[in-house]
C-alpha cells in the first residue's frame, strides 16, 4: 500500500484524500439524516399518542353524563306501550313545551303558545323495529317569535320528535300568526334497560313526574256509563281520531267511568272537553255519588278547553275505593259534551 501511495504524484494524492473525505462526509450525513428523521417520526408518534390519551380521558370523564342522557332517552321508548299511552306521553310533552318555563309546574308559569286541544293522531307500525305516531298541533294565535321557540323545543325534545309539516298564516289586520304543525314521534320497540328509570326522579316536578293510572283517548265507548244521556264515539280528527260524545236526553244527565283507587292517595285528572250547554266536571264517590272537592264548570260555548282536577281519595290507608272519575253532568236537555284525552295520574308523595 505504501509503495502504491509513493508512486502517486502530489496531485493524485490530494485527489485521493479529497475523495476519501467526501465519502466520509457523505456517509456521516446519510446516517445523521436517517437518525434525525427517525427521531422526528418518534416525536410525532408520541404527540399523536398523547393527544389520543387526552381524548380518551375526556371521553371517560363524560361517561357519567352520557350514560345519564342515554337513560333519559331510553325511558321514552318501549315496545309494550299502547297507542293511547304513546298519545298521552306525547300530549304531556307538548303541553310541557308550550309553557314559558317547561321545567316548573304548569300552575307556576304562563304559556308560551296557546294550544286549545290535541286530538288523537295516527299510529304507523313500520315493521322494522319502530313505530311512528303522528298528530297535528293547531295554534290559533301567537307571535312569530314564540312560535319559533316552540318549534325549536319540539326539535330538541327527548321524545325523538320530528316536524313533518308546518303551515303559518297571518291575517292582514293582525301581527299575530296561526300555525298548523304536523309532529311525528318515533318510538323504538324496546324496553328501557335496567336502571333507566332511575333518571326520572331527577326531572323537574311536571305532570310527567306522576305515575300514570289510566288513559283514554277515544277508543272504547263501553268504558263509560251514562245516566239519561246517549253515549257514542264522534270522529273529529283529520287523522281519524275520535272522542266521547255525550248527549243529554233529559236535564241533569251525566256520564262517568268507574275506577278502583287507593285510599289516602292524591290523584290528578286531566282531559279535554267541549260543551254546547252548561255542564260540570267532577270526581265522585261511587258508593253514594257525592263529589270530591274541585268541581269545575264547563262554559257551554262550544270551544275546547283542557281541565285538571287534583283530589285525594278518602278511606282507610291501603284500602281500595270505587271512584267515578271523571264525571260529566249536563244541566240542559239536548246539551252535548265531547270528552277526549282523559288521563289519571297518581301524584308523587
Amino acid at each position: 500500500m505504501s509503495s502504491f501511495w509513493e508512486k502517486l504524484s502530489d496531485r493524485e494524492r490530494r485527489l485521493a484524500i479529497a475523495t476519501a473525505a467526501a465519502l466520509v462526509v457523505s456517509f456521516a450525513f446519510l446516517f445523521s439524516y436517517r437518525a434525525v428523521t427517525r427521531i422526528l417520526d418518534l416525536n410525532g408518534a408520541i404527540d399523536r399518542l398523547e393527544s389520543r390519551l387526552l381524548a380518551c380521558y375526556e371521553r371517560d370523564a363524560r361517561t357519567v353524563s352520557v350514560d345519564r342522557a342515554y337513560k333519559d332517552i331510553a325511558t321514552q321508548h318501549s315496545s309494550s306501550w299502547t297507542e293511547a299511552e304513546i298519545h298521552n306521553r306525547l300530549r304531556d310533552e307538548i303541553y310541557r313545551l308550550q309553557l314559558e318555563n317547561p321545567e316548573v309546574a304548569p300552575e307556576k308559569t304562563r304559556k308560551l303558545v296557546e294550544i286549545p286541544s290535541l286530538r288523537q293522531g295516527l299510529l304507523k307500525d313500520s315493521g322494522a323495529g319502530y313505530r311512528e305516531y303522528q298528530l297535528t298541533i293547531k295554534i290559533p294565535s301567537t307571535d312569530i317569535y314564540s312560535l319559533l321557540i316552540f318549534l325549536c323545543r319540539l326539535q330538541q325534545s327527548q321524545q325523538a320528535l320530528r316536524i313533518d309539516g308546518l303551515e303559518v298564516a297571518r291575517p292582514p289586520e293582525s301581527p299575530l300568526v296561526m300555525a298548523n304543525i304536523v309532529v311525528t314521534r318515533t318510538v323504538v320497540d324496546r324496553a328501557p334497560e335496567e336502571g333507566a328509570e332511575e333518571a326520572a326522579p331527577e326531572q323537574a316536578p311536571t305532570e310527567q313526574a306522576a305515575s300514570s293510572i289510566f288513559s283514554w283517548g277515544g277508543v272504547r265507548v263501553e268504558d263509560w256509563q251514562g245516566d239519561k244521556c246517549a253515549l257514542s264515539l264522534a270522529s273529529e280528527s283529520a287523522q281519524g281520531g275520535s272522542s266521547l260524545k255525550a248527549e243529554a236526553k233529559e236535564a241533569d244527565a251525566s256520564c262517568h267511568m268507574v275506577h278502583e283507587l287507593e285510599a289516602e292517595a292524591t290523584y290528578e285528572l286531566t282531559l279535554d272537553a267541549t260543551a254546547t250547554a252548561p255542564a260540570l266536571l267532577q270526581v265522585a264517590r261511587d258508593a253514594d255519588g257525592s263529589a270530591f272537592e274541585g268541581v269545575q264548570e264547563l262554559p257551554g260555548d262550544g270551544k275546547t278547553y283542557r281541565y285538571r282536577i287534583d283530589f285525594t281519595v278518602d278511606g282507610d290507608t291501603g284500602s281500595k275505593v270505587q271512584v267515578r272519575v271523571p264525571v260529566v253532568r249536563i244541566k240542559e236537555q239536548g246539551g252535548v259534551v265531547n270528552v277526549d284525552n282523559v288521563g289519571l295520574n297518581r301524584r308523587a308523595e
